[in-house]
């Protein structure tokens, strides 16, 4: 309930929210880059899984090649997890740390809960 707090200069320069997402926004998915290329569906969905129950998790493959594209997403139940999940810095799979952020809705399900403002 802090009035005007809007646009200021919060911590300067998130840019990488695309379409300044608010990074405290509550989502139920993560998206989680830089996997080593040996990293299955398996042993990814089953670290993320000591978080919460998961209902899809993927790690991207290219069709062409059958190689991984060195990222995967999660969505959870629900968003307590993720919470969960961001407030661990030092996630890593083989040796590798791994980036993890907040994988927001591009449009669809997030212009409910924001008033349907799609331009």
């Amino acid at each position: 309930s802090r009035e005007g707090g809007g646009m200021g200069g919060d911590r300067g320069g998130g840019g990488s929210g695309g379409g300044g997402q608010d990074q405290s926004q509550r989502v139920s998915k993560i998206f989680v880059g830089g996997l080593p290329p040996e990293v299955r569906d398996t042993e990814f969905r089953e670290y993320f899984a000591e978080y919460g129950p998961i209902v899809d998790s993927t790690v991207m493959f290219d069709n062409a090649t059958n190689r991984s594209r060195g990222f995967g997403f999660v969505t959870y139940e629900s968003p307590d997890p993720v919470d969960k999940v961001m407030q661990r810095k030092d996630h890593s799979f083989r040796g590798k740390t791994v980036e993890i952020k907040k994988a927001f809705p591009k449009g669809g399900e997030a212009s409910r809960s924001s008033g349907g403002v799609d331009r």
